[in-house]
């Protein structure tokens, strides 16, 4: 009764209200970003570190212990947890409701940083995030044909990564699948003790001799130029006239070792099956588009296709 009086005996300012309604739904349907989730921040901080070569007992005691007991000391920690596998550590920290996950980021920066020179030297900088439910992706691409295996790779990373990381709203692209280019050198055990190589001091030798490092630079009357010296191997004949020290004497790397240019081990395959024409492809790379924490879903989905 007391809307419907209202109406009848104010009607202009009733009228008014509802055009300020609608004029605020306007804005709110043109202007606020869609999203499947609430923009929510959930307090738990991960540290993830490689540690190559090493055995999940040897993770645990070198590099989790030693996290774990640096990072206890912050304030506020519901609850800890860690994982030690095969060259790598994952320690997990789930903080209480109240903290600001900005600041426990920090914290935990602050304590991994103080004990960086008591984790073995072998073992990467660890990598510290925080747990973010949007960075998801909100779009996912198949890239499929019937070139190589890095063809496409380099196709999907070098290319289209870029192109999609343009869109505005994209955070970043992730490429999962396809294999990188790689120039593999495999000798045997009867080469190695035959000719008593070092492959310490072999590795050492092709990391300096394929390097590309500024050289100075010089004057010609009033010009000024600068100067690279690029010591990069372009062609695996470069590779294989390499002469590299021996117990018998300098040998050519061709002579010792089988050089080829191939893919990278596959550790983790992308797989696409179309459903219409019942027709599967294991040679297929996938684009994983993440929104930014700004950006609306429905409009990168959109430029994306």
């Amino acid at each position: 009764m007391f809307l419907s009086d209202l109406s009848i005996k104010r009607p202009i300012m009733i009228s008014m209200v509802l055009i300020a309604l609608m004029l605020f739904g306007a804005i709110a349907f043109f202007g606020l970003n869609l999203d499947l989730l609430p923009d929510v921040s959930v307090p738990v901080v991960t540290i993830q570190t490689v540690y190559p070569g090493g055995g999940p007992q040897e993770i645990e005691n070198q590099v989790t212990k030693r996290i774990e007991d640096a990072v206890s000391s912050i304030s506020q920690i519901d609850e800890m947890t860690s994982f030690s596998m095969e060259a790598v550590s994952f320690v997990v920290l789930r903080f209480e409701l109240a903290k600001d996950i900005d600041v426990a980021q920090q914290e935990v920066k602050d304590k991994v940083d103080a004990i960086l020179n008591v984790l073995p030297d072998e073992a990467e900088r660890p990598i510290i995030q925080k747990m973010d439910i949007s960075a998801k992706p909100v779009i996912d691409v198949i890239l499929s044909g019937d070139l190589e295996m890095t063809e496409l790779y380099d196709l999907a990373d070098k290319k289209l990564r870029n192109r999609f990381a343009q869109i505005q709203g994209v955070a970043s692209v992730n490429v999962t699948g396809g294999g990188e280019r790689e120039i593999r050198i495999e000798l045997d055990n009867r080469t190695v003790f035959q000719h008593k190589i070092s492959l310490v001091q072999l590795a050492g030798i092709l990391g300096m001799q394929n390097i590309e490092m500024p050289g100075g630079n010089f004057e010609q009357r009033s010009q000024e130029y600068a100067v690279r010296l690029k010591g990069e191997f372009d062609k695996i004949a470069g590779l294989q006239n390499l002469t590299v020290p021996t117990g018998s004497g300098m040998k050519r790397l061709g002579e010792l070792a089988s050089i080829t240019d191939q893919a990278e081990e596959i550790r983790v395959r992308t797989s696409f099956f179309d459903k219409i024409k019942q027709e599967g492809s294991e040679n297929s790379v996938l684009l994983s588009l993440i929104r930014a924490k700004d950006g609306n879903t429905v409009k990168v989905a959109r430029h994306a296709k």
